[in-house]
């Protein structure tokens, strides 16, 4: 027996809820699924690669631990995590070593980064032995940034000294215990430094920019109507002013001492008891000028400094001092270098590196004499000596516009120190 049977109508597959246009959006996803599976590809081989590599250049430059275990000697890394790439840039999880340290791996910054193929790293602690690798294209040193038209406060404010190799910014807080020192060849960047650091306190109503300068330069005129410049001795023509005017602050120092509250060991920088921020450019150059007119002008020069330098911290005076090297007769002795715990070298011989700095710089001596200019190494409490390239504020006009913009006018609320 045989039926007639009508054939279904085959009806057409929906892939779209309807609407025109449906097969196109289709594609678009099919397309944008592939593209994410070929990024995921190439983020996985890129993952592999970073991986070898990093094992390899932590075993170079001594990062690893070398196991003895029955199939022969093994050699054990940082362990390699997860890698990240995104607009903040490429970074990736590491594991340390029992024992390790982040500075372990900072120690060895820029040949482990050169090894991975880009310009430098910053280490981010993270939890526990985990820390994260942030990796730079471009090196953070090789071109100047200008300084921000920003100024402090307060004495308890930090002021910006420049940009580290791995990109951060390094501040410092006059009010923290501690003198400065910057030495540096001309034309190596250190007035760039002193013109920027005393810009940006130049406003502060707790702070006052004293100071000797034969120069003339970094203080002096610039400051002319602010209630800086009374405290302020420039030019070589009259070395008596500078002892005398150096004996002044130590005299306001011994008065502040003397008024010291009970159960206080230090002075507290407000507007009537300001920080007293004693600027020294070119502190050799004085004592040698002071030398061949007067050898007791200059033991009352260098006696002034010593004071100072040994007995400011406590009543809130903070001494800058500037020299191109910081040989011990010239800066008044190994006692006087030995009170600065902030300390910044400019392009310098080696041999002066390691006598600011200490030993553990030598090595870096040879590379750092030829350092272009605005690159310096500073070492401070926190930073073991740390790659830097100081902020440019300018030619000398900018730097006498900031200081007419933003210098602190006279005020009757001042302590009166005369």
């Amino acid at each position: 027996m045989t039926t007639n049977r009508t054939p279904a109508t085959r009806r057409p597959v929906r892939w779209h809820t309807g609407g025109p246009g449906a097969a196109q959006r289709l594609l678009g996803r099919l397309r944008d699924r592939a593209r994410e599976q070929q990024r995921a590809e190439a983020h996985r081989l890129l993952e592999a690669d970073l991986r070898g590599l990093w094992r390899e250049a932590c075993a170079g430059v001594g990062l690893c631990q070398y196991i003895d275990v029955a199939t022969g000697m093994t050699v054990r890394t940082p362990k390699f995590g997860a890698l990240r790439l995104g607009p903040a840039g490429t970074s990736f999880t590491v594991e340390q070593l029992p024992g390790g340290e982040p500075d372990d791996i900072t120690r060895h910054a820029a040949r482990l980064a050169h090894s991975l193929g880009f310009a430098g790293l910053r280490v981010q602690p993270l939890a526990g032995r985990w820390l994260r690798v942030v990796l730079f294209e471009v090196d953070p040193l090789a071109s100047t940034f200008r300084l921000p038209d920003d100024v402090i406060g307060r004495a308890d404010a930090p002021v910006l000294l420049g940009r580290a190799e791995d990109g951060s910014l390094v501040e410092h807080v006059l009010a923290s215990p501690g003198h400065i020192a910057v030495q540096g060849q001309n034309g190596s960047g250190k007035s760039q430094l002193s013109y920027g650091l005393t810009a940006q306190c130049a406003a502060a109503a707790d702070v006052l920019v004293t100071g000797s300068d034969i120069t003339g330069l970094l203080l002096g005129r610039a400051w002319d109507g602010t209630a800086h410049r009374e405290w302020q001795v420039t030019g070589s023509r009259d070395l008596v002013a500078h002892a005398e005017h150096l004996d002044r602050l130590v005299a306001w120092m011994d008065t502040r001492l003397d008024a010291m509250p009970p159960r206080r060991d230090s002075v507290t920088p407000t507007v009537q008891t300001p920080l007293v921020l004693v600027v020294l450019e070119e502190f050799p150059g004085l004592l040698r000028a002071a030398q061949a007119k007067d050898r007791k002008l200059a033991e009352r020069i260098t006696s002034a400094v010593l004071r100072l330098l040994s007995e400011g911290r406590k009543a809130a005076f903070r001494v800058l001092m500037l020299a191109q090297r910081f040989e011990a007769n010239a800066v008044g002795g190994g006692y006087a270098r030995d009170q600065f715990a902030v300390r910044v070298s400019f392009r310098v011989p080696a041999e002066s590196l390691a006598m600011l700095h200490g030993d553990d710089a030598r090595p870096l001596g040879p590379e750092h004499a030829n350092a272009a200019p605005g690159i310096a190494y500073l070492s401070a409490p926190g930073h073991d000596c740390t790659r830097l390239r100081a902020p440019y504020l300018g030619g000398y006009g900018a730097f006498c516009d900031r200081i007419a913009r933003h210098g602190r006018r006279p005020d009757t609320d001042q302590e009166d120190a005369a």
